[in-house]
């Protein structure tokens, strides 16, 4: 074995790891900069009245309103996760295995769609919910699935009866 295999996997291994540890810091500063933007969403509802909840979802990002290759990594928003949501009148919450809950009050809540992609995820024509809302006047969209066809239906319908008309509030990203 020639004496520059061993210095080769040295410089190509430190490579790797300066790399990581770029794209590392380059996660933690978006979300640094998008924490100085809006407060931490709620990780809880006070007292949801006629809640319904499904248990076998997925979380699979939340982003910017209009954007959805913008992610936003503030607060915990970053991480995909499997999880439940519990949907009321008075809020959304979306609790994900192992991650930050994130709470949606209800009058944040500015509309509910059908989506296609988002972030990294393609799915199925309508294989996404997409539930626009807004923080401290931020606007963002945040993405659910159900690989259950007859479970995402019954979410969209439950969310679409309480939240399809939106709130329309004016954000700071419009």
């Amino acid at each position: 074995m020639p004496a520059r295999y061993p210095i080769m996997a040295i410089l190509v291994t430190a490579l790797v790891a300066f790399l990581i540890l770029a794209a590392f810091r380059a996660w933690r500063s978006r979300a640094g900069a998008q924490e100085n933007i809006f407060s931490a969403p709620l990780e809880w509802l006070e007292h949801p009245s006629g809640s319904q909840q499904w248990t076998r979802i997925n979380y699979v990002a939340t982003t910017v309103k209009g954007n959805s290759l913008d992610r936003i990594t503030a607060h915990g928003l970053g991480a995909r996760g499997n999880g439940r949501v519990t949907i009321s009148a008075d809020g959304i919450l979306i609790e994900r295995n192992g991650e930050r809950s994130i709470g949606i009050a209800g009058k944040q809540v500015t509309g509910i769609s059908r989506a296609s992609t988002a972030i990294d995820r393609a799915v199925e024509t309508d294989g996404l919910i997409q539930i626009d809302w807004v923080q401290d006047g931020y606007a963002m969209s945040t993405f659910l699935r159900s690989s259950r066809t007859d479970e995402r239906n019954q979410i969209f319908q439950y969310l679409e009866s309480l939240y399809g008309a939106g709130n329309n509030q004016e954000t700071k990203n419009d």
